[in-house]
This record gives C-alpha cells, structure tokens and sequence, in this order.
C-alpha cells in the first residue's frame, strides 16, 4: 500500500514538473512573442498577456505542489530545531493537519465555484474562466495527497 501511494505521489510530481517546463516554456515564447509583435510591428498581440498572466498562475499553483512533494516550502526552523526529535515530529504533524484543512478549504471552494465561473468567458481568449481556475483545486488535491502520503510513510516508519 506505502509503495503504491509513493510511486503515486511521484508519479503526480514528475507530471506537474513537465507540466510547469511545458508552460514556463510556452509562456517564454507568447510573451517574447507579444513584446516583438508590439514593440517590433507596432502591433499588439491583444492574447498574448492574458494566456501569459493564465501560464502563470497555473506555473505558481504547480509549483506550490512541486514545493510540497519536495518538502521545500520557506520553514522557520530556528524555532522548530529547538524541539526534540519527539516534538519535532508532533510538530510537522500539527503543520501537515493545517495545512490539509487549508487546502482541503481551497479544494471545496474551488470545486464549489467552477460552475459559476464557468459561464464567464474570458476577454481575448475567448475560454470558459473555469479553465484558469481550474488548477485551484486540482494543485490543493495534490497538495493533500502529497502531505497524505508524508504523514503515512512518517507514521510507519515510527511504528517500524
């Protein structure tokens, strides 16, 4: 089960690391794009900053998954080394259980408002709004399930 739920959670970071080469890439070639369009042509791309702004948002949202499977987000550890191996456990699990609230709140909000937003269509790309937003909710679930998996593998190897 441990082994299914590792291969699982890399499985979901390898693709979200293609996913933010992929659009970091693509954002590198539509902005560049636009800028030579209207600083080149005198003509603006008018979609060029608007699928760039949308690349984005998705490459942050991916990002903090990324950061989240690596164990890599900005800690205070001055605070957190001063507790003993015992607290420090305790610790990361009392952060890991917040954090799962907090994205378990972005999770049902995001889902909740999809189909509202989803009517709404955007200015030059003419796409559902519920495209962009759509990565709110889907980085909050892998989010989960990367802590998920953590507080698994570290509660089994406390027990082992």
């Amino acid at each position: 089960m441990t082994s299914l739920l590792e291969t699982t959670s890399k499985w979901l970071d390898r693709l979200a690391s293609w996913m933010v080469i992929l659009f970091l890439s693509f954002m590198v070639i539509v902005t560049t794009t636009g800028v030579i369009s209207r600083y080149g042509f005198n003509s603006a791309l008018s979609w060029s900053e608007e699928l760039g702004r949308y690349l984005l948002v998705w490459i942050s949202f991916l990002g903090a998954t990324l950061a989240t499977y690596k164990e890599s987000h900005i800690g205070i550890s001055l605070v957190f080394d001063r507790f003993p191996i015992r607290g420090q456990f305790w610790v990361g699990v009392i952060v890991d259980i917040i954090i799962i609230l907090f994205m378990g709140s972005i999770l049902i909000g995001g889902i909740k408002t999809l189909p509202f937003i989803h009517v709404r269509i955007s200015p030059t790309l003419t796409i559902p709004m519920s495209v962009p937003y759509l990565i709110m909710p889907f980085s909050a679930g892998v989010i989960i399930f990367h802590i998920q998996v953590r507080l698994v593998i570290s509660f089994k190897k406390r027990i082992d």
